[in-house]
C-alpha cells in the first residue's frame, strides 16, 4: 500500500470560529441594539438572520480578508447555501456598520473600565497610490490631498484621528479629508469621549487648545519643543506612554489592513472601520 497514491481531504473548519463569534455577540446584540432595528418589518423573512450576519463578517476580519466580493465567493465554495445574492450581500453587509457601532459604543460606556489616561493620534488613510494623487476620482467630493509627515509625502484620501485608552482600546473615532490639521479634531474627539488626562504628540500643541480644554477640567499634555521651558513633569516617562498609540496603529495596520481601505463608498468606509475596531475590542477585553 506505500506504492499507492494517498488522498487527504483538506478541512475547513468553519462551524467552530462562527459559533464562537455567535456565541459572544448574541448577548451583546440582544443588550445594545435596540428593539426598533432587532424587531424591525418583516425580519423573520431574512434569509440571513443580524446575528448571523455580524459573526460572518467578524470572522472576515479574523480571517484578513478585506475584498467583500472575495470573502462571499469563498463562502460560497464553502458550501454556505442560505446566503443572499451577492450585490444584496454587500448592501446589507455595509447597513450593519450601525449596528457594529451601536454594540461598540455600548461596551464602551458599560463595560470597559474607566481609563487612567486616553492618547489620541491620528493616521493617514489613502485610497489610491502616490502617483495617482492628481487623478483619482474615488471619494471626489469629500477625500483630498494631505502630506504624510512621517513618510514625507502627499496622498489622496482621508485622515483617520483616534483616541484609544491606556490599554489599547480605541474610544473615539473621526474620519476626515487629508488635508485637515491634527489639532481640529481633538474636540470633536473629546466630546465622544471625555478623559481628565489626555496625551498627544506634537502636533496638537497650542495655547488656545490647551486652555480651552483646561476649562473643561481636562489636561491636555504634549511635548515640548527645545526652546520652551520646561516644567516638573517626567515628559520622557509620558513620551514613553504616548507611543503606545503608534504600537495599536502598527498593530491594526498588520492585522486588519486598516490604512489600506478598499470600500468604494462612504458608508462602507465606515462599516469596514467599525467592524475591524469591534473584533479589537472584544479581543482586548477578553
Amino acid at each position: 500500500m506505500l506504492d499507492q497514491l494517498q488522498y487527504k481531504q483538506s478541512v475547513v473548519r468553519i462551524q467552530s470560529p462562527l459559533a464562537k463569534w455567535i456565541r459572544l455577540l448574541l448577548p451583546l446584540y440582544r443588550r445594545f441594539v435596540p428593539t426598533s432595528i432587532r424587531f424591525r418589518k418583516n425580519y423573520k423573512l431574512a434569509k440571513l438572520s443580524d446575528i448571523n450576519l455580524l459573526a460572518l463578517l467578524c470572522w472576515q476580519v479574523e480571517l484578513g480578508i478585506t475584498d467583500q466580493r472575495r470573502f462571499y465567493r469563498q463562502l460560497v465554495s464553502l458550501g454556505f447555501s442560505s446566503l443572499p445574492e451577492r450585490s444584496r450581500f454587500c448592501r446589507l453587509s455595509v447597513r450593519a456598520g450601525t449596528i457594529f457601532k451601536l454594540i461598540r459604543n455600548g461596551l464602551i460606556r458599560t463595560v470597559i473600565p474607566k481609563p487612567r489616561y486616553t492618547i489620541i493620534d491620528s493616521f493617514p488613510m489613502p485610497t489610491c497610490h502616490p502617483i495617482r494623487n492628481h487623478r483619482a476620482n474615488r471619494f471626489k467630493p469629500i477625500a483630498n490631498i494631505g502630506f504624510n509627515a512621517t513618510k514625507k509625502q502627499w496622498y489622496y484620501g482621508f485622515k483617520g484621528s483616534f483616541e484609544v485608552t491606556d490599554q489599547g482600546i480605541a474610544v473615539a473615532y473621526t474620519i476626515t479629508p487629508a488635508s485637515v490639521h491634527d489639532i481640529n479634531m481633538v474636540k470633536t474627539l473629546l466630546d465622544q469621549y471625555a478623559c481628565p488626562h489626555v496625551l498627544a504628540d506634537v502636533g496638537y500643541l497650542g495655547k488656545s487648545l490647551k486652555y480651552m480644554l483646561a476649562d473643561n477640567g481636562i489636561d491636555l499634555w504634549t511635548p515640548l519643543r527645545r526652546n520652551m521651558l520646561h516644567g516638573k513633569v517626567n515628559d520622557q516617562l509620558l513620551k514613553r506612554d504616548r507611543r503606545y498609540i503608534e504600537t495599536v496603529f502598527s498593530q491594526w495596520g498588520d492585522r486588519f489592513g486598516l490604512e489600506r481601505n478598499r470600500a468604494h463608498s462612504l458608508d462602507g468606509f465606515q462599516t469596514r472601520i467599525e467592524q475591524c475596531l469591534l473584533v479589537d475590542t472584544l479581543e482586548k477585553i477578553n
